[in-house]
């Protein structure tokens, strides 16, 4: 069913796709992606419907880790949170900050999509006191000066599009995903000095944001997670107060440190004329800005609720199964086996997934399967993967999807 490059005469009869985790949401990061102990946990493109809007998420495998900071340490502020081991479960967490072409969709959402909006409890900001970009650059700029209210409404907003469960990080999560791996103050050593290969900040950012991802990213290949604009964590509990981790464009050099927090102040709506002030956006905090993640283990929750259901609907339909089971030996039991664990020497040979693992089934898109298996998949000008949108009927399609994701 599906070809790649491979030496002459030799046929991938598989879901190429799902043998190496390609997808035309997930393509394009495949090859710089993070190995993880969890196949399948990887990173994606997710497309923002109703446009051409897409980010990058990378997989952060899960770990534990000393975060916050020793009394002595070098730098150390009184916001600082105490030394102390933490175990972070898996997620993903945004490749960039999020950048105005994801943001503005959101603050500008036409009266017809606000309404739909409140049905799923979804509000949007009202607009801005000023410029909403306030003269820091737009196209492939960090989106900022929101308040903590709307960077968590925006993710609201952002699951409700996507349909997939998009939050902020916790800010364990965060220290977490900046360190990656590193028990420095910063994420690149003990010595300040690199920090502008690294981060926009005092010394370097001339007092405004710059273009996401110009600089070096960490470990986990996240870009600007300190400097640029700080970021947003989401609250412990509605009376606990805002923060901000990784520091800004207007920080010195001691606020890119790991453990570096901001707690919000009056201060940071000092400017608004408006009485009440607004909720919504911080006049004079125009450092801050957001960076999304997602659980793993939200995903591997849906898929459990999920499977009784897929598995009645199965039942109801022997027929349309057995059509399923027919194309799947012909087009992808070489690889996959019949069982679908990619245990054939094929699969062996070339890294067939497991589609009866929890982890692999969390990454399962299928608006992503069908594009594939009708379209086919070139990258970089290499053909990867045949369509068959000529051979198979929609219907075949959506049925092979459905038994692959039975597993």
């Amino acid at each position: 069913m599906c070809h790649f490059s491979f030496p002459k005469g030799f046929c991938v009869g598989a879901l190429t796709l799902a043998i190496l985790g390609w997808s035309n949401q997930n393509a394009a990061s495949a090859e710089t992606g993070n190995e993880t102990a969890l196949p399948g946990f990887t990173n994606y493109v997710q497309k923002i419907p109703g446009g051409t809007v897409s980010f990058e998420m990378v997989a952060v495998p899960g770990g534990t880790i000393t975060v916050g900071s020793s009394e002595n340490a070098v730098g150390r502020t009184p916001n600082e949170l105490p030394a102390q081991n933490v175990t972070i479960k898996p997620f993903w967490m945004g490749r960039y900050e999020i950048s105005w072409q994801e943001f503005v969709p959101y603050v500008f959402a036409d009266r017809e999509e606000v309404e739909k909006d409140k049905v799923d409890g979804v509000t949007h900001p009202t607009k801005p006191y000023g410029s909403v970009y306030r003269d820091r650059g737009e196209k492939g700029y960090p989106a900022l000066g929101m308040s903590q209210h709307t960077a968590t409404e925006f993710c609201k907003w952002l699951s409700w599009k996507t349909g997939v469960k998009y939050r902020l990080p916790t800010e364990a999560e965060w220290e977490y995903a900046c360190r990656a791996g590193a028990d420095t103050a910063y994420f690149w050593g003990e010595d300040p000095a690199p920090a502008k290969e690294y981060a926009w900040f005092k010394d370097n950012s001339k007092d405004t944001t710059h273009p996401i991802g110009k600089l070096k990213p960490n470990k986990f290949g996240l870009y600007d997670i300190c400097g640029n604009v700080a970021e947003w964590c989401a609250k412990d509990s509605p009376d606990a107060p805002s923060i901000v981790r990784g520091g800004g464009f207007p920080d010195p050099v001691q606020q890119l440190r790991c453990a570096a927090r901001q707690v919000e102040t009056p201060q940071w709506n000092e400017l608004d004329p408006q009485s009440p002030q607004s909720i919504w956006w911080l006049s004079a905090a125009d450092f801050v800005g957001i960076r999304v993640v997602r659980s793993l283990s939200d995903e591997l929750a849906a898929q459990a609720e999920a499977k009784p259901a897929a598995a009645t609907e199965t039942a109801a339909k022997p027929a349309d199964n057995a059509k399923a089971q027919a194309t799947y030996k012909r087009f992808c039991a070489g690889c996959h086996g019949v069982d679908g664990k990619g245990q054939t020497a094929l699969g062996k040979r070339y890294g067939a997934r497991d589609y009866s693992s929890a982890a692999v089934k969390a990454t399962l898109n299928d608006e992503a399967m069908t594009n594939a298996i009708k379209n086919g998949i070139s990258k970089e000008g290499k053909h990867l993967m045949m369509a068959y949108k000529e051979k198979l009927s929609d219907d075949e399609i959506k049925a092979l999807v459905a038994y692959m994701k039975a597993f």
